[in-house]
Formats: structure tokens, sequence, C-alpha cells
């Protein structure tokens, strides 16, 4: 388990050098961008054929970059001799995080190593390059958009158990532990399922995630049901939840959006905005 919560931690620095790869761009990209010395770190893992969503962030030194008014970004086949550019589309920022963050939703149409090219545009209309580089599976481990929801029978504050035993967090909405995951797909309601440890995150980006899902459920309230699982049950040893192995987990934080029909309507790996969590969420809702 130890290793699974370091997994995000090692995608930050493996993808710490911006320009590090083998990604080659399309000349007339490179005759107005100059590599930079930003940084771009991808924030999760568990990439599947179709159209994964890829969050990153970009950083100026170890600080998040404040400056970046637009991210384009050109996919490369890197099993092809040489690397095949097969999609190109611009990446959208989520800014209402405590770690500013920028999603992608490339098509990827086939399993192996896939290479980013980003085209920066800075606020003084400066562009730069970065790169990096993922490996996406033929499908994702975790549920996958479209699968049925795990109907987990996990502890909630009926059990008896304290509120203190469910969350790491601090202040926590009782609500969000009120009931079991197959309780809340059995009320036909949206759901939002999130899976991650407020107190034991080991960096900025995934610390945040609760924080979003209590936003948006102070606004949804009665519309969706939410719960938060904790990847731990217990916080002396740091023994792993069993909802962690059901939902198949390699890493954390996961927010799922499940519709009324109990099916992913949206797996949200890494860091999630109130915004892009909410826009998740409402075409769902009646």
């Amino acid at each position: 388990m130890k290793k699974m919560l370091l997994s995000i931690v090692v995608l930050l620095l493996a993808a710490c050098g911006g320009n590090q790869g083998e990604v080659q761009g399309p000349a007339d990209a490179a005759a107005v961008a100059q590599p930079t010395d930003l940084q771009m770190a991808v924030v999760t893992d568990d990439f599947g054929v179709g159209t994964p969503r890829v969050p990153f962030v970009l950083y100026d030194g170890p600080e998040p970059a404040e400056d970046v008014e637009a991210v384009q970004l050109t996919a490369f086949d890197l099993d092809t001799k040489p690397p095949t550019a097969t999609w190109q589309g611009q990446a959208l920022n989520f800014s209402d995080y405590e770690v500013p963050y920028w999603v992608a939703y490339p098509e990827v149409p086939e399993a192996g190593f896939w290479g980013f090219q980003a085209q920066i545009t800075r606020a003084d209309g400066t562009q730069t390059m970065a790169q990096f580089t993922i490996e996406v599976k033929e499908r994702s481990q975790s549920p996958a958009v479209g699968e049925a929801a795990p109907p987990s029978e996990n502890r909630t504050l009926a059990d008896g158990v304290a509120i203190s035993a469910l969350t790491s967090g601090q202040d926590p909405i009782p609500a969000l532990y009120e009931q079991t995951v197959a309780e809340a797909l059995a009320a036909d309601k949206p759901l939002v399922v999130t899976l991650a440890t407020p107190a034991f995150c080991q960096t900025r980006i995934c610390a945040p995630v609760v924080r979003s899902v209590e936003t948006v459920f102070q606004k949804y309230d009665g519309e969706a049901n939410f719960i938060h699982l904790e990847i731990y049950k217990d916080f002396e040893s740091l023994t792993p939840a069993d909802e962690v192995e059901e939902w198949r987990l390699t890493s954390e934080p996961w927010t799922f959006v499940v519709d009324a029909e109990g099916r992913v309507a949206a797996r949200l790996g890494g860091p999630v905005s109130a915004r892009e969590l909410e826009a998740a969420l409402t075409p769902l809702l009646p």
C-alpha cells in the first residue's frame, strides 16, 4: 500500500524533466517556440485506450507556474519509428484548486507508450515547448467509464464507528460517511465516490480533493449522493482499506462520478477541482 501512495509522487519526479524523451515536434512549431524552463508533471496513472483524462501541472522551479495562458498538446505514438503525431488539442485549465492544473483528453487508439509535446503560451505572448510520456494499457485497471461501480459495503457511521476512524480529514461533513456505496447505488441517484486520504497525502496535489467533493456536496445535496472512502482502515498501522483493492486502485486519490444506473460516467484521478467535478456531475442530474 505504501508503494501505491508513493506512485503519484514518483510520477511527479519522473515527469519533471520537461524536455526529456524522444518526442519530436513538427518543424513549424519548433520555429515559433523554444525549449522551456517550465516542467510538466503528470499527476495520476492508470490510462486506458480511448480518450483518457490526463491531468498535469506546470512548474516554474518548485512552484506551480502562474503565467500560462494556454497549452496545446500534440500526441505521438512512440511505438512507431519515427514517432507519429496522431492527435492535437487544447488542454483545459482548472485554477480553482490549491495547485492549478491542466487536463487533456487525447485520442489514444492503441496501447503503448505515448509522448506529448506541449506548446505553452505564456501571459506575455511568448511560446515555449515541453514534453512528457505516459503508458497506456488496453484497459484501465480501476473501473472504466461505462463499467458498473463496485457495490462496496464500506464502514459507515451507522455501524457505530467514530467519524475519526472513517476519515483522516479535519472537520469532516458527516453526510459523506452515512451510506455504503451499495446503498447509494440502490437509490437511483447519481453518486460521487472519492477514495482519498486527506491527512496522509504526500503532496499538495491530492490533499484538497475531499474539500472539492465537500464543496460540490453542499451545492447538490439531495440531488446526488456523495461518499468519501478512506485509503486506510487503520491510521496507526496504515492498513489499506478493503475498497482500495475492490476499486482496483494503483494510486490515490481517485474520484468516480456514477450515473443513476450505477455505471461510471467519469473517472478523475489525481487533482479534482470543484469546478471540474461539478461539470462531470451536472449532466447526470434530473
